[in-house]
């Protein structure tokens, strides 16, 4: 059985568990994420964050945060997302994303930011595949293997 569950500070063993046995999750390393960033942005009140459970096992999580916006609703911004390998192109990903546009009500989210380094042409192809648009670059982003890349930034209105 599949399923989505938010994700709080208390779930931190089970997150920690979840990214010691990913190997590919060492790439957010690199861009600035570490175990320390994860475990203070599950301490703020603004934390967002959901697990996808595959027969009651973490195959996926979505880190993000609700940022008021003007309308009186709230953007979501994604910081990261990632589906164990063991478990991709099964609509996990889209899954979750899915998720949170069926709860909007309940959340207030209206928009929902994600910025991409220019080379993960597969996250890009993702999120172009579940509605998100292109807004703009950040130049000079991200610093990976003392390369700089941009970073591109996409919307989705939900």
């Amino acid at each position: 059985m599949n399923n989505i569950k938010k994700l709080n500070f208390n779930d931190l063993k089970l997150l920690n568990i979840f990214i010691s046995q990913e190997e590919e999750f060492t790439n957010f390393f690199k861009l600035g994420w570490n175990l320390k960033n994860i475990q203070n942005h599950f301490k703020k009140e603004n934390n967002l964050s959901f697990g996808y459970f595959n027969k009651n096992i973490l195959s996926g999580i979505l880190i993000g945060e609700n940022i008021p916006n003007n309308d009186n609703n709230f953007d979501f911004e994604i910081h990261i997302m990632f589906i164990s390998s063991s478990f991709r192109r099964k609509n996990f990903g889209s899954s979750i994303l899915n998720h949170i546009e069926n709860n909007k009500n309940s959340t207030n989210i209206s928009q929902i930011y994600i910025e991409v380094a220019e080379n993960n042409l597969t996250a890009i192809k993702f999120y172009e595949k579940n509605n998100f648009v292109f807004l703009n670059y950040r130049h000079n982003y991200y610093s990976y293997n003392n390369k700089l890349l941009n970073a591109l930034c996409f919307m989705m209105k939900i």
